[in-house]
Order: structure tokens, then C-alpha cells, then sequence
């Protein structure tokens, strides 16, 4: 495709260039260059009731057609698309499609993995330098010769596909690959190999009397003895699943080549799995994008005290400027002084200036470049050139103030070992060289700290997403491989340490380096969920890695786009939990969970994206738009020029920001630097900023450049790119902080002003409005009709709790829970979310359906609102019998049970009682008929509650077979024997349950209407319409006043127009269609416009004299079952020390009765009841009662005259058997009394006869 010529940017109609927007008439011409009829004419005639996107049209879109001509190596002519409004909705339709078929929900899951395997992993090696190893200096171990040294360094790093070894010697077979479903089935990490270059020198030092402390710094000798690299293996790395190192991904020519010949789904593990997880002992694990604070710009805050900071990762290089009071005791003014915190030490800012090469007051004082000045900021100024002087005279000649800090930092409980002028370059701003560089740039941190203090700089936001960056899986991969690599690194030199004080031969590295050192780590890491903190190095944080959840893909594929806001305390998380507007468009105001992770664990906007670290050189292309270097630069031009930061560096300055943002911003568009660049321009702060960020873990989205539409062009036969239409500067990515630079329209039809109405002057444009959602809420109909709450119940808990589409490799895969809806079904209505996402050649349903609908997991029902019998008060349904024996909202129910199992002989020969003959013989723990000779159940046995799923007997016996609990039944779906990659074998037993919905059961529309049935009713006894309708679920009509929900009553009007073939489909959020519209479309079709219907009742067969609403609804059915819940029990197992029924359901507990109950008991005056509940039916005991000591007497065996022995009660304080009582007590009172008795306290028992 042929690049459409390129605006040349400049623009004469206002003094804001990169402002420029689009401004149309009312006849649809352009006024400007912007938006050219290509056509000659505009169509305009639009029915702003009835628009476009809420039309099912015949002519879909090309995605849909196979994407036939997408990979063609044909040429097919581009002819401008006409710019009304219908065509350029139609537009946002498609590059949403081919957004999402391009980069998809789960890039930022994928690209950080992939840029960390490419680029993050060698610099991390890189950045452990070289390793110095040196002996003890203990002479009784010193060999012949001088002390022995070694200096160790990585080099390059290669990562293999995953494989395993297959244990064979043919050396063509020893490792075989390993893919995904392998690493399921047989409980494997899936995992690449990690083989990096490990150079090492081995040299003696000659003078050793002087060297036993190791600082000897006269010693010259030096004879290198050994000089060696090797390429060894250093562990194992977790693969993510569809990365570049993962067997499962394609890249994009081989993509096209098995389109083209049919094998497209070879390699497709799952048509409903995008990959992004880890397979960690063959658990799916998924990282948690944390929420960070940006270490990219400095920091102004007002709590505890006025503090501007400039952070980094590692401790050394953050700097702290403080306003705090003055020292001085005669002071009584109450000034404060400006303190600078570097490498520990605390001194004025006045001192840093002089020692970075400042020649005097008037020069710092320029740096900082306050202009006018209060008196407040002043008297700040003074006292801290008074604090100085006091603390070192004279510092404003030579070296002196240079000297002070050198020595006030050597003084610290760390020094640094260079001279001064290295670790200022280290450790002061390491992004800026040049220390007068640095002191311009310190002399900024101080404006911004007084302009703050002085009331002209608002303090900085934390909750503000412009102040996060999001830590993805590159970042904290990254973390935790570094921490174990240490810990390898100390080992190894321990190790190596040992062999250099003896004269023993080094065998390096085989000896030295432990590889599963680092795989164990990690693995441990993942398996426990517990990561390495961001900032301090000997705690740990929880939440970063969650185990995936399947139950149906919605639910996996959010838990893949989570964020996650680490808070130390709950409740103090003060406006974290707030939405800030700086969510718009980039995270989701309504996917949130409720309870204490309220606002703080959150979910992308659909088509939002995370930046990844450009890699690009930005200097050279800063200077070509009119930036000069800050070393170009005269020290009296500085004020007067706007500064330009990279990163939050200072890297120049320019005179005109209009234009070096405009040009910059027309490189990004042309390709010249990347997309992903954000470009703001902030005019508060005289005389200006350009701010430019690079870095990695930025929310873009992408946005219509309106001065841009009409480069649309439109080839016959072939779908849009989406990087194409990048690269014709129609869409770009827009970060937080740019979105503030532009005015963005709601949506296309908001650039066509209606006759008399303003002309916007929009320069961007959303693709559409229901994309500021998450992914879950943008599938909900008519959303933004509904309560907020009831938006995220089914956003957050009903959509990921529905039973519906599982995965399409139940046969690779053992799930402990899977359930899975017989006949799932499609909405009726549609949304532009799920419409556009999605793969375009999906093959599967009709071409006008949805092309990925296995985010909708449930049936279409009709649903009547109305008071059936008393049946559905309270969010109770009624549902029809019949439609449940028809088959409606049938799950099937898949639960594995996992044993470790070995053939073993019995190491004893045993008796013919205690052997167990599976199969044929009785168990002593439950039934075994249907088990085969291996202990095993053969596929398709029937089994019951008590009976045994997987036969185990130990060496010595003893029977460890695994039992089904009292709730558990099913048919045997699957017997699976498989082995790990540590040699163990197992055993996977899987039994089928099939479950039509009874009394109890859960349900929910998409809407937050949850409820459970009530009652069953016959097909018979329900109203009918003269059509012969009668409903499938029954709801009440209160259900709705309070839940404010009118989009469910919207849905099903639409749904019932839908149905007597209408053509408006669309629901989405926003863009609904109007109420007027669906009622007009259902009076079109001969019914009453509001929905309702004359119906006849189905007991007497008379007219209801009442109106009856009634349509077509989405409902889920939830994994909350009362098969599941349902808790009963007469007698059962008691705790063996407080003999009290044990309170697990599955252990066959009993039901809680608790102090409430009990109260409720009390007030009834149950007594009785009461008496049974809490003392009967519960821990029931008797205890014998001395009545003269009013001791406790026990039974015991005694002798007595004759020679005879007899059993009774006997106090042992009276020695006597007289007066002896039996009570009933709770065995809890008598645990109590022995308790207390072997203490030392006795208790005493007033008896009474009854």
C-alpha cells in the first residue's frame, strides 16, 4: 500500500500549531486543510436518532470475510471511503477490529515477557559486573606460591526452547520438545534453559605480608595464572505461554503461509487461550501489573514536611530536598533553610552548589531562577548562605565547600570508595553529565520545592496515573532473577573462596555455580506468590503472581489484564480507592472488586496499552526539531528558554516549544521515533516544559487524529491494517499526560455539528465511547442505564462466576473443578466491544454473529416480570420445568482427584484379612467394586458418595486409598497415569456429573440481578400469550425500583424486536439506541410499544386482567449451586478432644449454631429446643459428684474385702464411695474441670436432686 502524501505540519491558522482541529461546516466540507470532501460531496442527511452503529448492516465488514484479500499479494486500488457520518463509523468499527486482531487483549502481558527475553535479561547480567574473589588470608591454609585471586564475569546469554530429556541414550532423542500441554498433563515447569558465557582469571599475588587485611594497595606483582570461558548452564527461566520462546508462537509470515494452505490451527493449543501465563509445576500462574510509583520525574509533596525528591531504584542515587527549620538557637524568627540529602549526608543546598563548581551567590541564585520572590522564600534563601557559612568558612573560595561534602560523605556509615568527582557522576542524577549540568538541574528541583512552598505549584498527585507506572512481567521477572543470581553469586564465591587458599586444582564452573539455585528459587517464587519488594531487599510482598482461573475464558482473560495497587495497610489507603479522572480511558472505573481490594485492584480499559522501553536514541531527533544541549547553552539564555527533559532528565532547552512540539509530535506520526513516545507540553510553569517519556509501564490508548481523516482510503477486497493506519498518521497512541495538550471528541458524530450549533474544535477523536470501559463492563447492554453497583457485580462476580464455554483442550488438560454449559448461546442484542474483538478469521457460527463468543456464557430466556404465586419474593425466580427437561441451562461438572502412586511389592508377607484385592475384596474405608486389579476405576463407573476413586495401599498394608466425600458422585470420565519431571508418578482420576438447575440454584441476568430458585413450576400452570409463549423464568417486579436497573427492561424490549426481525442490534454502553426507537421497532411488529402483553392464566384459562412484561433475556447460571452447599447431618464425627461435631461441610461436619442463634432461641423462649441444640445433640457427657466433698469423683477399679475387685465411682478426697451423684454435663465443662485440675485449681459441683 502506497503511503498517502504527508501534510508538511505547518500551519498559519493559530498561534498553537500541534493544537490544529479539524472544523467542518454544516454541508460536511472542511474550512480548513483537515478534512477535504475526496468525494465531492458529503453526506449528511443522518438520522441522529437512528445511527449508523446501532444498525445491523447487510454489508459487514470485510474482517469477516475469511480476510481474504488481508494477505494477497495482489495490488488492489485504495479509493477514498466517503466522509459521512455512516462510512467513518463504520471505520472506527473496523480499525477497533483490527485493532484487537493485531495487538490484542494481552500484549502488554507479552511484549514486556519478550522484550525482557531479548534485551532486559543480558543487561542484567551486564549490570552484575565483574565478581572479585579473594582468599581469606589465613596462612595455616596457604599453599605454595602468593595468595590466590579470581575475577569472574558474565558474557552473553542464550535462552533454548523449552525441552525435556527423554532419558534415552540415542543422542538424536535426548531432549525432546516440550510444549504447553505436556508440561499440564505431567505437572511440569515450563521452562528455557539459560546458558550464559562465564569468563574467569585466576592470578597470584607475590607480597603477602602486608596483604593480610586485603587492602594492601603497594602490592605490584601479579601473575595470571588460568584464563578460561566457558559457556555453562545457570538455571532455568519460566516460559510465558504464545511468547517468542513458546512452541505455540507463530510469527506473522508463517501466520499468513498456513492461512493460505489450511493449517492455520496446527499449533492453536486452545482457540480460546491467548497464552500471557506461566506453567509452574503444571499450575497456570499469571503476574498482577503492580502499580508503582514513576521514578521518571521528581517528586514535590508537603507531608511530613516540604520535600522535593528525586527517586530511584537504588538507594545511593535518591536525592532529598528538604525546608526544614533552622538550627541556629538565637534564631527566633522561625526561617527555614533548604537541606540537601545525598549519600546519607545531610547538608545545606548552598554547600552542593559551590562543590558542583558554582563561583558565587549570584550565580546559585540564578540557577534557581525564581524571579519574584516573596519575602518568605527570601528568608529561606539567606538562612541557608548563613547555615553554610557557619558550617564551613569560607566556602565560597576554592575547593573549600568541595572538600566539606567530600569528608561529610566519607564520614557516613557507608562511604563510597571513589573520589568525589566519580560518585557525583555515579550517583548525583546519573542521567545528566557534567556537574554544571547537575547544578542546573538542582537548581530546578529547587524552584519547583519554593514554588510549591509559595503556593504557585500544586503538589504532586500519587494517585495520579501521569505519577504510576505499571510493573509488568519484564520488570518483576527481572526483580526476582536478580535476587536469586545474587544469591548464586555468594554461594559460588564461598565456594571458590575454599579452592583459592589451597593448592587444590579449580574445576570451573561445575563445582562452583549451582543452577538450581536460581530454577528452585523461582519456581518458589511462583509457587508462593511471594516476589521481591520493589525497594527494600529483605522483604518480601504478596499479590504479584495469582493462580489463573478458568472457569469460563471472561474470567481468564481478566484476570490477565488486573492491576494491582500494593497499599501497607488496608485502611489507610486514603484516595487510592477513588476513581481519578486520569482513569479515563486507560483503566476502568467499574471493574473493581467489592470488599477490602475495593479501587485498589482494577482492570484495563479495553483498548488500553502499556508501554514498553523504547530502545531509540531521542537526542539526535530532539536537537533536529530545535533543541540546544545544555552545554551549548549561556548561562543569562537559560531563563529565558523552555526546558525540555527526557525521562525526567534535563537534556536542553528551546526558544519556540509550539514548534519543537509539533515537529516531534509529526516524527512520531511519520515513524521516525516510536509510537509509544509521549509528548507533553506544560504551560503552567513559566516560561514552559516539554516533557518527553520514553520509559516503560505508560497507559496509551489509541485516538482518530482528526486532521488526518481524510487520508482514509479504502482498498476493494481488503480489510484496514492497524498499522498502516499508524503509519498514515490516522491513529496515534495518546498517554495521560499528552491527553491533557488535546480535545478529544466523544465520537464521530459529535464532528458533525447539528444546523446553528458551534463548530468544535476537536483535534482527536474516540474510536468509540463504550472503549473507556474494561472488558467485562463493555459487554454488559444498555450499562450505562444501570446502577453503578449493579454494573460491577456483573462485571466483577457474575460474568467470571457463569457457567458456559470451558476450553477446547478438555483432552491435554486435568482441571480440578471445570464446569461447562451444554447449549450455550449468543445475545441476541450486540456491542461494539464484543463485535470489534476478536480474531477476524474466527471459523466458527454465522458471519453477522459475534467472532468471539465465548465471552457470553449463558442461554437466552424468556423472562416475565411478574408475582408468581409468592414463589419469587426476594430475588427468587420461577423457571419452567419443562424448558430445564428440554435441556436449558444444563451443566456438566468435571472433578479430577490426584494421588501419587507407586508398584511396589509389600516389603512383609501379610495375612489374608489384612491384604486388599481391589475389585474384588472389601476395603475397610468404603466400596471397591468398581476398581480394576491397579487399583484404578475403569471409565465409565458409576460411583457414589463413601465410595474409593483411587485404590492405594502402603508397603506395610495400610490402606491410604482416597475416598469421595458424602457430596461427591459421578461418572468416571477419564483415568490418566502420567509422571513428573522429578521421576514421581501419579495418577488422575476425572468423574462427570451432570446438573439440571433445582431449588437453590444461582442465577443472574447481565445485569446484576442475581437470584436463586424458588420453585419449579409446571409448564401448564404459567400464563401464556395468545401466541402460545409462556416464560422460562419468572421474576419479580420489585426487583427492580430499588436495584435501579432499567437496562435489563430495555434488553428484553430490544431482545423481543431483535427476535420478530428487527434491524437495530446494538446495546452498546452510551451509543444505546433511544427509547423511542425500540419501542417503535416492537409497535412496527404488532406489539405493544412498552413490551407488555395480554396473557391467560395458565390455571383457569382466564384473561389476566393485569399486563404482563415480557421478553428475551441473557441469563447466566452461577457456580453457587445448592448441590454444592446444602449441609445436613443427624450423627456424624466429633473432634476428638472437645468431643464436639467437627464444623468442615466436607468432613461431614455439622451445621454452626452460634451466640446469635442462640439469642434468637432465648427470645422465643425455646427452651427447650435450646437444651437439645446446645447440649443433646451436641457434646453430651455424664460425670460422677462427690455431694460431701462436692468434688469431682472418678471410676476406677478397687479392691475390696474378699479379695474381689469391683468398678464404681470413688472419691478420692473422701475415700469413699457414699454420696455419690451422677450429672449430665457438656463434655466441654469436664475438659475444662481436668484442665484446670492438673493446674493446681480445683473446681467444686453443688448438687441438687431434681
Amino acid at each position: 500500500m502506497e503511503d498517502p502524501p504527508r501534510d508538511s505540519g505547518q500551519s498559519t491558522n493559530g498561534p498553537e500549531p500541534e493544537l490544529e482541529s479539524m472544523i467542518l461546516d454544516d454541508s460536511g466540507g472542511s474550512r480548513s486543510h483537515t478534512m477535504d470532501d475526496l468525494n465531492g460531496q458529503s453526506s449528511m442527511d443522518v438520522d441522529r436518532d437512528l445511527s449508523f452503529m446501532d444498525v445491523d448492516a447487510n454489508g459487514r465488514s470485510s474482517l469477516d470475510d475469511d480476510s481474504k484479500g488481508k494477505y494477497s499479494s495482489e495490488s488492489h486500488p485504495e479509493v477514498p471511503i466517503d466522509m459521512s457520518l455512516g462510512s467513518l463509523e463504520e471505520f472506527c468499527k473496523e480499525a477497533s477490529r483490527s485493532f484487537f486482531d493485531e495487538i490484542g487483549l494481552i500484549s502488554h502481558q507479552l511484549n514486556s515477557y519478550n522484550q525482557f527475553v531479548s534485551h532486559g535479561l543480558q543487561e542484567l547480567f551486564h549490570s552484575l559486573g565483574e565478581i572479585t574473589v579473594e582468599p581469606d588470608y589465613d596462612p595455616s591454609r596457604k599453599g605454595p606460591g602468593g595468595w590466590r585471586h579470581a575475577i569472574i564475569k558474565f558474557g552473553k546469554v542464550e535462552l533454548h526452547k523449552p525441552v525435556f530429556w527423554s532419558g534415552k541414550t540415542d543422542f538424536a532423542e535426548e531432549s525432546l520438545v516440550l510444549e504447553p500441554r505436556h508440561a499440564r498433563l505431567q505437572n511440569m515447569t515450563y521452562s528455557s534453559k539459560m546458558e550464559v558465557e562465564v569468563n574467569i582469571k585466576v592470578y597470584s599475588m607475590e607480597k603477602s605480608d602486608k596483604a593480610k587485611t586485603g587492602n594492601d594497595l603497594s602490592v605490584h606483582s601479579r601473575v595470571l595464572i588460568m584464563n578460561e570461558t566457558t559457556t555453562m548452564n545457570i538455571g532455568r527461566l519460566p516460559v510465558m505461554v504464545n511468547s517468542n520462546l513458546c512452541w505455540l508462537h507463530k510469527d506473522k509470515k508463517s501466520e499468513h503461509k498456513d492461512k493460505k494452505s489450511g493449517h492455520a490451527d496446527k499449533a492453536i493449543d486452545c482457540l480460546y487461550d491467548s497464552g500471557g501465563y506461566f506453567l509452574i509445576k503444571g499450575m497456570e500462574k499469571v503476574f498482577i501489573a503492580q502499580e508503582q510509583k514513576c521514578l521518571t520525574r521528581i517528586w514535590v509533596a508537603d507531608r511530613p514536611y516540604w520535600t522535593v525528591s528525586y527517586l530511584s531504584e537504588i538507594r545511593k542515587r535518591r536525592i532529598y530536598i528538604t525546608l526544614i527549620d533552622s538550627t541556629k538557637n538565637n534564631d527566633t524568627s522561625g526561617s527555614k533553610i533548604i537541606s540537601f540529602s545525598f549519600l546519607y549526608a545531610n547538608m545545606p543546598i548552598w554547600l552542593m552548589f559551590f562543590a558542583l563548581g558554582v563561583s558565587s551567590d549570584k550565580e546559585a541564585f540564578d540557577m534557581i531562577d525564581m524571579g519574584d520572590c516573596d519575602a518568605s522564600v527570601m528568608n529561606a534563601i539567606s538562612a541557608t548562605i548563613s547555615e553554610s557559612g557557619e558550617l564551613c568558612e569560607g566556602f565560597r573560595k576554592s575547593d573549600k565547600a568541595r572538600q566539606y561534602v567530600d569528608d561529610l560523605v566519607k564520614s557516613q556509615k557507608f562511604p563510597p570508595a571513589e573520589s568525589f568527582d566519580d560518585y557525583v557522576a555515579k550517583n548525583l542524577f546519573p542521567g545528566i553529565s557534567g556537574n554544571r549540568n547537575k547544578a542546573y538541574f538542582l537548581g530546578y528541583m529547587v524552584k519547583c520545592l519554593l514554588m510549591a512552598f509559595t503556593g504557585k505549584r500544586k503538589c504532586d498527585n500519587k494517585d495520579d496515573f501521569r505519577n504510576k507506572r505499571l510493573e509488568l512481567p519484564g520488570e518483576l521477572l527481572g526483580r526476582e532473577l536478580r535476587a536469586h543470581l545474587r544469591h548464586a553469586e555468594r554461594l559460588m564465591v564461598k565456594a571458590l573462596q575454599r579452592d583459592l587458599n589451597s593448592d587444590r586444582d579449580l574445576e570451573f564452573p561445575l563445582r562452583y555455580l549451582d543452577a538450581s539455585v536460581i530454577t528452585n528459587g523461582i519456581n518458589r517464587a511462583f509457587a508462593t506468590g511471594s516476589w521481591c519488594h520493589p525497594f527494600k531487599r529483605n522483604e518480601r510482598c504478596s499479590g504479584i503472581v495469582a493462580t489463573l482461573r478458568r472457569t469460563n475464558p471472561l474470567q481468564m482473560m481478566s484476570d490477565l489484564r488486573k492491576s494491582r495497587q500494593q497499599v501497607a495497610y488496608a485502611g489507610k489507603a486514603g484516595d487510592a480507592r477513588y476513581p481519578n479522572p486520569s482513569y479515563w480511558g486507560k483503566m476502568c472505573f467499574m471493574s473493581t472488586p467489592d470488599g477490602e481490594n475495593c479501587g485498589l485492584v482494577k482492570n484495563l480499559a479495553v483498548t488500553a496499552i502499556v508501554s514498553c522501553r523504547v530502545a531509540q536514541p531521542l537526542i539526535d531527533r530532539f536537537i533536529s526539531c530545535g533543541m540546544n544541549k545544555l552545554d551549548e547553552i549561556h548561562a543569562e539564555e537559560i531563563p529565558k528558554m523552555v526546558k525540555i527533559f527526557l525521562d525526567g532528565d534535563w537534556v536542553g532547552s528551546c526558544t519556540d516549544p509550539a514548534s519543537f512540539v509539533m515537529r516531534l509530535r509529526c516524527m512520531r506520526r511519520g515513524g521516525l521515533i516510536d509510537p509509544q513516545v509521549e509528548i507533553k507540553r506544560d504551560k503552567h510553569q513559566l516560561p514552559g516544559e516539554v516533557r518527553v517519556f520514553s520509559d516503560a509501564g505508560r497507559i496509551l490508548r489509541p485516538l482518530l487524529v482528526v486532521e488526518n481523516l481524510n487520508k482514509i482510503t479504502k482498498r476493494k477486497g481488503c480489510p484496514y491494517s492497524f498499522q498502516t493506519l499508524v503509519q498514515q498518521e490516522i491513529i496515534e497512541f495518546i498517554g495521560v499526560e499528552e491527553e491533557e495538550d488535546i480535545q478529544c471528541a466523544w465520537g464521530i458524530r459529535h464532528l458533525f455539528p447539528s444546523s446553528g450549533q458551534e463548530v468544535p474544535g476537536y483535534t482527536h477523536c474516540e474510536l468509540n465511547g463504550s472503549f473507556l470501559l474494561g472488558l467485562s463492563c463493555g459487554l454488559i447492554p444498555f450499562a450505562n442505564h444501570n446502577f453503578a453497583r449493579r454494573v460491577l457485580y456483573q462485571s466483577e462476580k457474575h460474568s467470571q462466576q457463569a457457567i458456559g464455554y470451558s476450553t477446547t483442550n478438555p483432552r491435554t488438560r486435568v482441571d480440578t473443578l471445570s464446569h461447562q454449559l451444554y447449549y450455550p448461546q449468543k445475545p441476541l442484542f450486540k456491542t461494539v466491544t464484543a463485535d470489534c474483538i476478536g480474531r477476524s478469521d474466527y471459523p466458527f457460527g454465522r458471519k453477522d454473529g459475534f467472532s468471539r463468543p465465548e465471552y457470553f456464557n449463558g442461554q437466552n430466556a424468556i423472562v416475565a416480570v411478574n408475582v408468581h404465586q409468592g414463589f419469587n419474593q426476594e430475588d427468587s425466580l420461577v423457571i419452567n420445568r419443562a424448558s430445564l427437561e428440554r435441556g436449558m441451562f444444563r451443566t456438566e461438572l468435571i472433578r479430577s482427584y490426584k494421588a501419587e502412586v507407586e508398584t511396589k511389592e509389600p516389603i512383609k508377607r501379610l495375612k489374608m484379612k489384612e491384604k486388599v484385592n481391589f475389585g474384588k475384596m472389601e476395603s475397610k474405608r468404603g466400596r471397591v467394586d468398581n476398581l480394576d486389579d491397579d487399583g484404578l476405576p475403569y471409565v465409565g463407573a458409576s460411583l457414589q458418595s463413601g465410595d474409593i476413586v483411587i485404590g492405594k495401599v502402603s508397603e506395610s498394608g495400610e490402606d491410604h486409598s482416597i475416598k469421595l466425600k458424602h457430596t461427591e458422585k459421578g461418572m468416571v470420565q477419564r483415568v490418566l497415569l502420567s509422571a513428573n519431571d522429578e521421576g514421581k508418578n501419579f495418577a488422575v482420576v476425572s468423574l462427570r456429573q451432570v446438573r439440571s438447575p433445582c431449588v437453590g440454584d444461582k442465577f443472574s441476568s447481565m445485569h446484576g440481578q442475581k437470584g436463586v430458585v424458588g420453585f419449579l413450576e409446571s409448564q401448564e400452570n404459567f400464563p401464556f400469550t395468545c401466541q402460545g409463549i409462556v416464560p422460562d423464568i419468572v421474576i419479580n417486579p420489585h426487583a427492580f425500583p430499588t436495584r435501579q436497573t432499567p437496562g435489563q427492561l430495555l434488553e428484553a424490549a430490544l431482545g423481543k424486536g431483535i427476535a420478530l426481525g428487527g434491524k437495530i442490534r446494538y446495546a452498546t454502553p452510551f451509543t444505546t439506541a433511544s427509547l423511542e426507537v425500540i419501542s417503535e421497532q416492537l409497535h412496527k411488529a404488532g406489539f405493544q410499544r412498552w413490551g407488555a402483553e395480554g396473557v391467560l392464566n395458565g390455571q383457569s384459562g382466564e384473561r389476566m386482567k393485569s399486563l404482563i412484561f415480557m421478553g428475551p433475556n441473557f441469563y447466566q447460571r452461577l457456580t453457587h449451586m445448592s448441590e454444592d452447599k446444602v449441609k445436613f447431618r443427624n450423627t456424624g464425627p466429633v473432634h476428638p478432644l472437645t468431643r464436639q461435631p467437627v464444623a468442615d461441610r466436607k468432613r461431614f461436619g455439622g451445621v454452626k449454631f452460634g451466640e446469635m442463634e442462640r439469642d434468637c432461641l432465648l427470645a422465643h423462649g425455646a427452651a427447650a429446643n435450646l437444651h437439645e441444640r446446645l447440649f443433646m445433640l451436641s457434646d453430651f457427657s455424664e460425670m460422677h459428684v462427690c455431694q460431701t466433698c462436692e468434688r469431682a469423683a472418678n471410676v476406677i477399679i478397687r479392691p475390696v474385702q474378699g479379695g474381689k475387685k469391683i468398678r464404681g465411682p470413688y472419691c478420692g478426697f473422701c475415700r469413699s464411695s457414699e454420696n455419690i451423684v451422677r450429672i449430665a454435663v457438656p463434655y466441654g465443662a469436664k475438659l475444662l474441670y481436668q484442665e484446670l485440675f492438673s493446674m493446681g485449681i480445683c473446681l467444686k459441683f453443688k448438687t441438687e436432686v431434681c
